[in-house]
């Protein structure tokens, strides 16, 4: 039974139970004569917003006046990987006999995957970025860092990945670049640090520790700083994550190079770039739009002779995942993602380096 409190000058209406208060009802033909202060529902009357088919009316002493009504907006959802592009792996110098370089740093990755879900609304155009990976280093020529990727729009806090550090190189800028995650350094007789990768993002490259076999170090991950060395110079590793329905790492580290082939020089969780070595001078790429850091390059050891190219990183990626029925369709510029299903989920996956846009319509 509702409670009935009477106070001077408040009246409270309190239930143990979810009731509504009822009002007066009626049209504009038999409107009462108006007291100020007096409420009443009328039903010739709307007062917006595409649910609204009558209108609370409250009469201010002179005139009867109509609350707005306003539809709670409706929102999407959504789950989000953004991956910067890896960097570049570093190269030795011309005519060193152990000149050798770091693994590229992966990029940048972030997502919310397995947490709390980002919400979209369906009248926001948001821009996404997609960056390349750094390019790989040559003999006497420098690595670059990779390309930030991007999620933004109006009402969300802009989601910006860092793209990975470039790997070091014997002769050029011996340390590793800072990135998302930071490139390895490579070999120069002297312990120069690994770059430094971005909290919440990525980890270190390794820092080279002065002893044979002279080698670089791996380029951090997203999952790990990349290895010192001198033996096992192996990219860090990368996360993994089954944002698509399928199980696949991201942002592993490149592999530094070296000038013999005892030991390893693997890119991180078999995406990131292998360092070259005496026998197989060049470092590879990272593997295809996981943000990875390219191999740094190997040397063969030997006077007069070049060292190989290092490896480029790869390019980052931007996946979408929302429930499909929450979604009647969505419109794109730029390079169209690549839509795929895993049960009731549409992910969409952006993966040509760019800008574009992504528009949400629903019912």
């Amino acid at each position: 039974m509702a409670i009935t409190k009477v106070t001077t000058p408040v009246t409270g209406f309190e239930s143990a139970v979810d009731i509504g208060l009822k009002i007066p009802v009626g049209t504009n033909s038999n409107l009462p004569t108006g007291v100020e202060g007096m409420i009443r529902n009328d039903t010739e009357e709307i007062s917006g917003g595409t649910d609204s088919t009558t209108a609370i009316t409250f009469y201010n002493g002179t005139d009867w006046k109509y609350f707005a009504s306003t539809a709670s907006p409706v929102l999407i959802n959504v789950d989000y990987l953004v991956v910067a592009g890896g960097g570049g792996g570093g190269a030795g110098y011309t005519y060193s006999t152990v000149g050798t370089g770091g693994g590229g740093g992966a990029g940048g990755l972030i997502t919310n995957y397995g947490g709390t879900s980002l919400d979209l609304n369906p009248s926001t155009t948001y821009t996404i970025i997609v960056g390349t990976g750094g390019s790989g280093g040559a003999p006497s020529v420098n690595s670059s860092n990779g390309n930030n990727s991007e999620f933004s729009g109006t009402g969300i806090t802009t989601i910006l990945s860092y793209g990975g550090g470039r790997g070091g190189m014997y002769y050029l800028s011996q340390a590793g670049g800072n990135g998302g995650s930071g490139g390895g350094t490579g070999y120069s007789g002297f312990n120069n640090p690994g770059g430094t990768g971005t909290t919440g993002q990525g980890n270190n490259g390794g820092t080279y520790i002065e002893a044979n076999p002279y080698a670089g170090s791996g380029g951090g991950g997203a999952g790990s700083d990349g290895s010192n060395g001198p033996s096992t110079v192996d990219g860090g590793s990368g996360v993994e994550i089954a944002i698509t329905g399928t199980s696949t790492f991201y942002a592993g580290g490149g592999g530094g190079g070296k000038p013999g082939t005892s030991g390893t020089q693997a890119g991180g969780s078999g995406v990131g770039g292998n360092g070259g070595n005496a026998s197989s001078l060049n470092g590879t790429s990272g593997a295809t739009n996981t943000g990875s850091g390219g191999g740094g390059a190997g040397h063969p050891y030997a006077s007069g002779s070049n060292s190989g190219t290092a490896g480029d990183g790869a390019d980052g990626v931007v996946i979408l995942r929302y429930t499909t029925a929450d979604v009647d369709s969505y419109t794109t510029t730029g390079a169209a993602p690549t839509e795929t299903t895993d049960g009731t989920y549409t992910i969409l996956s952006f993966t040509t380096v760019g800008t574009g846009t992504v528009t949400f319509t629903i019912s």
